[in-house]
Order: C-alpha cells, then structure tokens, then sequence
C-alpha cells in the first residue's frame, strides 16, 4: 500500500538508561562478503556480511522440509558499546529485506551502527530466499469485458483471480500453507538464535509493523525494544486496509476540496466542498466515460481517465498547486503538469525496493486475514465503498487479490507485551493511516509518537529521528508529535 500542528514530545522513561546488554552466545553462521555472494550487490560495499539460516517450512515440524533464508550484517563499529543486534524489515510483505542495513547507513538512523550489529533478511519465498511468482495466465480465465457493466466486470475479475489462486497455490502447497506473519515472525527468532542473541531489537516499517507486533506478542521475552513506523491495522483484513485506505485519503481530499475552494477566484471549481467536489466528480465522470490524450510540448502522449484524477487527488500537500492546475487543464483542455501517475505523491516516502515476492505478498495477507468473502460480500463491499467514498472506492487497491483462497487462516494473536515498544504514526498519510497505530497501541501497548507529514515510513529521513535513535540505545519512549518530511 497520505499530511501539521506542532506539540512538544514528551519522554517516558520505559527502561533503565544503564541496562545491561543482552548477552551474547557463539554462533556458527559462514559469513562471506555480500558483494561476493549477492547478485548486483554494490561492489563498493566492504562492509556488509552475508549468511544463510536454515529454517522449517512449517514450524510445527521442526524436523520436516527445510528452506535456507538470506541474511545480512553490518557489525557495530565499537565492540566496546555494542548492545546488540537490530533486524529490520521494510515492509510489503514481499519486499527483499537484505539490503536494509546498508539502507540504513545513508539514513538519520546510521549512528546506532555505532553500538549494533543492522541485520537485514529476505522473508522466505522472497529475493535470495527462495523468492517465487505466480502470474495470471490466459488459462485462468480472460481479462473483465470493458463493455460489461461494472458488477459483471466486478464478478469475472473475481472468477479470474480465484483460478489463479487456485493454479498457484498448487505450486507448491506446503510452502504457500506456511507463508504468514507468523511464520516470518517465527523465522526471525531462528534467525536470532543462530546469530547467537538472547535477545534482538527490531525496527520495522508498514508490514514491518505487523511482523514486529506478532513477534513480540509471541517472543516478548526476546524483545529488547522494539521500533513500529507506519503501523498495520491490530484487527486484520483485506477490507479493513481498503477502508482504512479510502477513509484516509477521503480525509484528505475534504481538506483539499476547502483548499480549491478557497482559490475559487483562479481555480474555479466552486465556492464550496459540495460545489467542488460537484466540478471534480463530473470531469471525473466525463474522463471515464470517454478518456483524453494529450500531448505536452516536446513530451510524450499521455491518456488520462477518471483513474487518473481520482489519484491525483490523493497527492501530498505540498503538490496541491499542480494538482489545482491539472484539474483546470483537465476541465478546459489545456497540459496537465501531473500525469496521475506520480507515486512519489502519493505518501510513499520509501525508496522504492525491488519485489522479490508477489506470491509471497498474496499468500501472507490471504493466509493471515483467513477465509475470504464471497463474490456476492466482495461486491456488496465494493458498493459500500463507492457509495460512502466515491473518489476512492478502491480502497488500498487490494480487490479480489483472495478471491477463493483455499488455504487455511494464521490468525496474527497479538497480545499485550512488556517489552519497551515505540509505535510511530503520520498524521495525514493514507497508506497506514494514523488511527491504525492508535488503535495497535490500545491492542499491544507501548507509546506513540505522532509525525506531523503524509509520508510513509519516513521517521529515519527526518530530524525527529533522534528519538527513534535515543529509544533504541536507551529505552526512552516518545509521545506527543514531531515535524515531517515536507
């Protein structure tokens, strides 16, 4: 799967400043240079580690089928106050995670190489962990009829996307039964063990959020603390991230409709939300019905549909004065300086990462959230969403990704931990919108720190930062809110 009011933080003592660090026991793991091991690993890089963890397929049968994951390390540069180890994962899930620690040194969070070793893994069935895909085939039905009506569109999506769940799944069912949160969460402590820690640290973004939170609540004795920026929703569901999604970029765009409104003299598009939001849903309309091309000077053609408008609406603050020129040069025919298209907008603050694993991606989140509505739920969810977010029906995007979902649920089972956790939520962005952090909170304890920017996952490229650092080396929690990425 986006933007300020200033409040000072305030600092919770969660552990002693002084605590002893976890203790350390031998590990056997065959650490080689990554450059020499990795493919398109940067040839510079003469300090980043690489290794590989054996692990079960199934965690219930530690003694069955066997799969190697990927793992990396940067070790601290002081031995003398190193605490320990920090593993990282970027999110996704599906996205490759061993190129995190070097990630890291080019961040605001570089100085915690100081006193721990940063390891970065793949999860399994991604990247050099046996990453795998699946794609939709002609054999799984064709593409919706565009000339269909919108629900029948709607019900051949769902029937192709069932097919394809049910061929993929049959690529190796074992391995797709077993790619949940949980199962990464339990990896992560194998992965532990064989660095020969007692204890880990974790610092994890969006997906990140959701494997840390299940860790926890299932290895708290193995938490040294633990850092959630841009936190999953604590009850998941597919749906719960689509209205999560729609809900928070509703938000926005009822502050940017005040926004055009206010600018009615250049823009006009109305004098009020309703008028604005009138002009908007009718060019959104005209451009579904009966899409334009156009042709900037010295440019490329480009096509914009009522998709198109509908995203741009979604875009961060600061891009709001393109976004008002885009809608006029939409509506009277003149170049759209946006195209639509322009993610970096949208509250995706990341670079962007390579997908080691899209199967991965649909199989943990149909696997976590369990059995899946039916074609007749998923339509009336569908409806729902349109009539209460019309710009933003679809929500997250997720659609009829489980449609048919075969396998059993792994439900995530947090609980309510002891370990020093500190959750960090954006204010405006729409990707994990803020209350989902609120909410984890409430669900798993901790402190929460709020950002005031739409950006996601974007605490280790800002000032505030230093917090994050400071919980990570001392236990000191933050609330309150800091200022964001602009």
């Amino acid at each position: 799967m986006s933007n300020a009011l200033k409040v000072a933080a305030v600092v919770v003592l969660a552990a002693p400043l002084l605590a002893a660090p976890p203790a350390q026991a031998s590990s056997t793991l065959d650490w080689k240079p990554c450059r020499e091991v990795q493919q398109h690993w940067d040839p510079e890089d003469t300090r980043s580690e690489c290794a590989t963890v054996r692990v079960p397929v199934d965690h219930a049968r530690p003694h069955g089928r066997q799969i190697d994951l990927a793992i990396s390390r940067i070790k601290a540069t002081d031995r003398h106050k190193r605490r320990g180890v920090l593993l990282m994962n970027p999110g996704g899930p599906g996205n490759r995670g061993i190129d995190m620690p070097a990630a890291v040194l080019r961040t605001k969070f570089a100085d915690l190489n100081t006193d721990h070793d940063l390891i970065g893994f793949d999860p399994r069935a991604v990247g050099s962990s046996g990453g795998v895909e699946c794609e939709a085939t002609p054999q799984d039905g064709p593409e919706p009829d565009p000339k269909a009506s919108p629900e029948e569109r709607f019900r051949q999506d769902h029937a192709r996307n069932a097919n394809t769940n049910a061929r993929c799944v049959g690529y190796d069912r074992e391995l797709l039964a077993n790619l949940s949160t949980r199962a990464v969460a339990d990896d992560m402590d194998l992965i532990r063990a064989a660095l020969g820690e007692r204890k880990i640290s974790f610092f994890g973004i969006s997906w990140g959020t959701a494997l840390g939170a299940v860790y926890r609540s299932h290895h708290d004795h193995r938490v040294d603390r633990m850092l959630l920026d841009s936190v999953m929703p604590a009850d998941f569901t597919l749906e719960t991230l689509n209205l999560g999604a729609a809900g928070a970029k509703q938000a926005n765009y009822e502050v940017l409709a005040g926004w055009l409104a206010d600018r009615d003299g250049t823009v006009r598009l109305g004098r009020s939300r309703e008028e604005v939001t009138k002009s908007i849903a009718g060019l959104v309309a005209k451009l579904d019905a009966s899409p334009v091309t156009i042709t900037p000077p010295g440019g490329k053609p480009r096509t914009y549909t009522g998709g198109s408008v509908r995203s741009m609406l979604t875009y961060k603050r600061t891009a709001w004065p393109q976004v008002a020129e885009s809608l006029v040069a939409l509506r009277d025919g003149g170049v759209p300086p946006l195209t639509g298209e322009e993610p970096e907008l949208e509250g995706f603050g990341l670079t962007p990462v390579w997908y080691g694993g899209l199967l991965m991606q649909r199989a943990v989140l149909c696997n976590d959230q369990g059995q899946a509505p039916t074609v007749d739920q998923a339509w009336r969810q569908e409806q729902h969403r349109a009539q209460t977010y019309p710009f933003f029906r679809h929500g997250a995007g997720y659609g009829n990704w489980c449609a048919g979902w075969p396998l059993p649920a792994t439900p995530w089972n947090l609980k309510r931990a002891t370990s020093p956790v500190q959750l960090v939520g954006h204010r405006h962005e729409t990707v994990t919108p803020h209350f989902w952090a609120v909410q984890m909170r409430q669900r798993i304890g901790g402190e929460l720190l709020t950002v005031d920017d739409a950006t996601h996952g974007s605490l280790w490229g800002i000032d505030c930062a230093d917090k994050a650092v400071r919980f990570l080396r001392t236990g000191q929690t933050s609330t309150g809110a800091c200022p964001g990425a602009q």
